[in-house]
């Protein structure tokens, strides 16, 4: 497929609503983490980096969930996947200390909260890819007249889609309306190639996130 245009300035950034079973108030505060700012959360059973602060890039790790060594920002999946990195489920989270499980000896780790805080923001920690709770959705305005039959003033909205992980990665498709100006009928037209290589578990946590974005967004048109 040619080239994208880049995204019109119509862009909703859909965050998903907390749980019962998270915090609904955060303390935050502000962090220099390998030169950049970020903004961090202070709380116990979770830590939450917005880095950059003006991003909607983020890391999250609650308990529960894993982190192993590695950048999963430069590094390939093969090369998460080697055997000489350990991983640890992640089983306490307080304002000081971070425990963790090795998940081949069952031995436990501490680190200091905020070194560990810092190891992810530089990539030497990396949080297992989980949720999307961040999602961009931009209908491409340049795209319009393309695709307009002539005389009409129906239109096929082309949308980008950008959903954010918990491991600080993000994740780009292109949808497109098979019926003119009908959200209902929005198809994937350019597929990111690492959502094809997710499980089917991930799969459908991605899905969902998408289709409550593409849902949210249509409210508006």
């Amino acid at each position: 497929m040619g080239r994208v245009a880049p995204p019109s300035p119509l862009c909703v950034q859909y965050a998903k609503p907390p749980t019962m079973t998270e915090h609904t108030k955060k303390t935050i505060e502000t962090r220099t983490i390998d030169g950049v700012e970020a903004l961090v959360n202070v709380d116990p059973e979770e830590i939450f980096i917005d880095l950059p602060a003006s991003n909607p890039r983020y890391i999250r790790v609650q308990e529960g969930d894993r982190i192993q060594e590695g950048d999963v920002g430069t590094q390939s999946t093969a090369e998460m996947a080697g055997p000489l990195l350990t991983h640890w489920v992640v089983e306490s989270i307080t304002e000081e200390t971070v425990i963790g499980r090795d998940t081949e000896t069952n031995e436990t780790r501490e680190w200091d909260r905020e070194q560990l805080v810092q190891r992810l923001g530089i990539g030497g920690l990396s949080a297992e890819l989980s949720t999307f709770d961040r999602v961009s959705v931009t209908e491409l305005e340049e795209w319009r007249g393309r695709h307009t039959s002539e005389g009409s003033e129906e239109v096929k909205p082309y949308v980008v889609v950008i959903a954010y992980g918990n491991n600080g990665g993000k994740f780009t498709q292109l949808y497109a309306a098979t019926e003119a100006g009908d959200w209902d009928s929005l198809e994937v037209v350019q597929q990111d190639s690492h959502v094809q290589a997710f499980s089917d578990e991930l799969r459908t946590h991605f899905d969902d996130a998408v289709r409550e974005a593409l849902e949210v967004e249509q409210r508006y048109h």
